[in-house]
């Protein structure tokens, strides 16, 4: 069936439903061959007193299928228009988006209303009876939708502003993702210099794995990834634009990718001059090289600035700068790149243990794109009085290989408060392997000289934080590149204030190495919160961590969840540990170890409020409940076993640890789990 069966199949339906509702005074939907004036085509043609509705259809399969198309947005309006409707549509068979023709503004602004339809992919399926029958139950459920707001009985619902404005953008970047796509192909195939240099990107920069097989797919991932980070740069700009007027609005010119590039190095440069700092952001880096390097993309690029501009960023809400990739990137595309993304309830909790009272310095070693910081944020602005806001973002501190990780992270603590009075988030951009306790990090802005009103660049340190927590990469080392490898490697030969194992297993993950460099940068009775692959509790290399982590800390709680998956992406099982830093071998003997299997989401535990105060209280309450545990039991919500950490250790020098009750239930709980 083809797109203009299938819309004589819809007015069918449309039309025979009519009658059923009188009040709408809706009499007729037919397909038009052509658009009076015009010599395009209206699929579908409603009319009731007058003109009333027409639409813009297509199929999947389409080559320019999207709803949110804006080719196919305008093509509504302007056959709706031409006929004198009130109301447009467009589809693709899954999604209907509507359209109020009249309504003031730009065009992303007129839709209204979005309706779900039936997922399909290909017009094939609509050859199917079966399908035909859901399809037809669709389109009637959209039109009992649609009929009270065309006919004027009922008030269109309205879309929010982040979602219009997400949706389009989407959508707006598939073009210059093609032309960046198409260009690194075809330089990588003809300079194996530049391919050398984007597989060393892929791997030491992205932590991605490199397949010589899999060439058209990793190409279109680093097309993909240039896309959303340098968007991104491009949101933040205009967002500090609109509060400083001083920069001027980003003006592409429709020329060369070379000119284009000439012109934004420039504006960045202007935007870091004038604020000061935003390096990760501003800097000239390899993405953004490829995001001109072509001369196809810049009118795609001209696009997305008007977009950006179409929208002021204070009615959309500061969140959306720092949770854009969230909404754009699928979640088998975060997969592929390790960008593993942490659900902030386990984060809440972590950071319960890890800043009881909200006090002290927190380092995410691993930060991606920023949610355990952001969460800490959250939770030392609910705990504590009256704190501003570059008091709370001198106490976080992040690091991630990834650009694109510390691009998003920078922007995710800036938007707390988006202004330039010392608004520099302690993120940096380079392997966590690489940083020593007490060295330089990263330079920000200091204070402003009176005389010169120059900020002179101050030196900062990543040192004796009260908590290192993360969520860090679950991978092989032997899988990752031999620079990435001889990093980790090194770290733990350099280690000095808490000694690593004698021995680590070849096949050890790669989380492994997060530990025992994280450990180096905390103060004494500071907390380890990480959320992990569980293996290492039963794998051979996890023996050593065991091991290490009851000489060095009293070692708190380990939990696990039957019922939800605690990261975007999760294929493993998880386990978060918490452990607190003790040199005392006599408080460690008496320390408690809880093992904690939750049979609850913690979002029941926590409730659904909104009121950051009452939630944190909802959350610290849970903490409590955990810490209180004794012996061994079960309830409706959690089990538990809790065994002493001298015995504990003990035990892991035996051959058969499961000799206790207290261990023999463990094991229970982990066999519950899988």
């Amino acid at each position: 069936m083809n797109e203009w069966g299938f819309a004589a199949e819809v007015s069918k339906w449309w039309e025979a439903e009519f009658s059923h509702h009188p009040e709408w005074r809706l009499r007729a939907a037919r397909v038009e061959e052509v658009v009076l004036g015009s010599l395009k085509r209206s699929d579908i043609f409603v009319e009731g007193d007058g003109p009333a509705i027409c639409g813009e259809m297509r199929l999947p399969d389409h080559k320019q299928a999207a709803p949110w198309n804006m080719e196919n947005l305008q093509d509504a309006v302007q056959k709706a228009s031409a006929w004198g409707c009130p109301w447009a549509f467009t589809s693709d068979g899954t999604t209907l988006l509507l359209l109020d023709v009249n309504r003031p503004g730009p065009l992303i602004t007129k839709i209204v209303h979005r309706i779900d339809l039936v997922h399909f992919e290909s017009r094939s399926d609509l050859d199917s009876p079966t399908f035909l029958s859901r399809a037809r139950d669709a389109w009637l459920h959209a039109l009992r939708e649609l009929g009270p707001i065309i006919s004027g009985v009922a008030a269109a619902p309205g879309m929010a502003p982040d979602e219009l404005f997400v949706s389009a953008l989407r959508e707006l970047l598939s073009a210059p993702v093609a032309a960046i796509r198409d260009a690194l192909h075809d330089r990588r195939k003809s300079d194996p210099a530049f391919q050398a240099a984007l597989i060393q990107w892929m791997v030491d920069d992205q932590g991605w794995l490199h397949d010589p097989e899999r060439w058209e797919q990793e190409v279109l991932l680093t097309a993909r990834l240039t896309a959303y980070v340098f968007t991104t740069r491009l949101l933040f700009y205009e967002a500090l634009r609109r509060s400083q007027p001083t920069l001027r609005a980003i003006d592409l010119p429709t020329a060369s990718a070379r000119v284009a590039t000439a012109t934004l190095r420039t504006q960045f440069e202007e935007a870091r001059e004038v604020s000061g700092d935003y390096e990760t952001l501003f800097g000239w880096d390899r993405i953004s090289d490829y995001a001109l390097c072509s001369d196809q993309a810049v009118p795609h690029w001209r696009r997305v600035l008007e977009h950006i501009g179409v929208f002021d960023v204070s009615t959309i809400g500061h969140d959306i700068l720092g949770r854009l990739f969230e909404r754009l990137i699928e979640p088998n595309e975060r997969y592929e790149w390790g960008q593993h993304y942490t659900v902030s309830d386990v984060v809440d909790l972590m950071l319960s243990f890890a800043i009881p009272d909200g006090s002290g310095a927190v380092l995410d070693p691993a930060c991606g794109g920023g949610t355990f910081l952001v969460r800490a944020y959250a939770r030392k602005s609910a705990l504590r009085e009256h704190p501003n806001h570059q008091e709370l973002l001198s106490e976080l501190f992040g690091i991630d290989v990834s650009g694109f990780a510390a691009t998003i992270a920078t922007v995710n603590l800036a938007v707390r408060q988006l202004d330039f009075s010392d608004n520099y988030p302690r993120v940096a951009t380079r392997s966590f392997f690489k940083v020593r306790p007490e060295s330089e990090v990263i330079r920000l802005p200091g204070p402003a000289s009176v005389a010169l009103g120059e900020r002179p660049m101050v030196p900062v340190s990543f040192d004796r934080v009260r908590a290192l927590v993360g969520n860090p990469p679950y991978v092989r080392l032997h899988k990752l590149g031999q620079d990435r490898q001889q990093e980790a490697q090194t770290s733990v030969e350099l280690a000095g204030r808490v000694p690593p194992p004698s021995r680590i297993n070849r096949n050890a993950n790669y989380h492994l190495y997060f530990w025992l460099h994280g450990a180096q940068f905390l103060e004494e009775g500071g907390r380890i919160a990480l959320l992990t692959a569980g293996e290492w509790m039963d794998a051979d290399y996890g023996a050593a961590l065991q091991e290490w982590l009851l000489t060095n800390f009293c070692v708190e709680a380990f939990i696990e969840s039957g019922k939800e998956a605690w990261f975007s992406e999760a294929r493993v099982g998880t386990v978060v540990t918490i452990a607190r830093r003790c040199d005392d071998p006599e408080e460690r003997a008496k320390n408690d170890v809880r093992f904690v299997f939750l049979r609850k989401r913690l979002r029941d535990f926590f409730g659904t409020t909104t009121n950051d105060h009452l939630h944190f209280a909802q959350v610290d309450a849970l903490r409590d409940r955990i810490l209180a545990l004794t012996g061994i039991g079960e309830s409706d919500d959690l089990d538990w076993s809790v065994i002493n950490q001298a015995e504990l250790r003990a035990l892991g020098s035996q051959d058969r640890p499961r000799e206790t009750d207290a261990d023999e239930a463990s094991q229970q709980l982990e066999m519950e789990q899988v």
